[in-house]
């Protein structure tokens, strides 16, 4: 009775369609998963530094973030010239 629940023993299911069969859904999954790990750790990097008085300065030289880099970037944490990768 259980195996009609298993879509694997179902002759009209394709069981590529089911499991990613050359790891591409997969590898996206992962893609995805560490990019909203990374986001979220700049949130909570942001949070705290918001609670330490410190948000909104660069972390290298101390100065201001102006505003429109933080309307971009909430959670920068560098000014334009200490950018690890400039800006275009």
């Amino acid at each position: 009775m259980d195996e009609d629940l298993d879509p694997s023993m179902d002759e009209d299911v394709d069981p590529s369609a089911t499991t990613g069969d050359d790891g591409r859904e997969l590898a996206d999954d992962v893609g995805a998963l560490d990019a909203i790990e990374a986001a979220l750790d700049d949130v909570e990097t942001a949070l705290v530094r918001l609670d330490d008085g410190s948000y909104g300065r660069c972390e290298v030289c101390g100065d201001a973030l102006d505003d429109a880099q933080l309307a971009q970037a909430p959670a920068a944490r560098h000014c334009r010239a200490h950018l690890p990768i400039p800006l275009p």
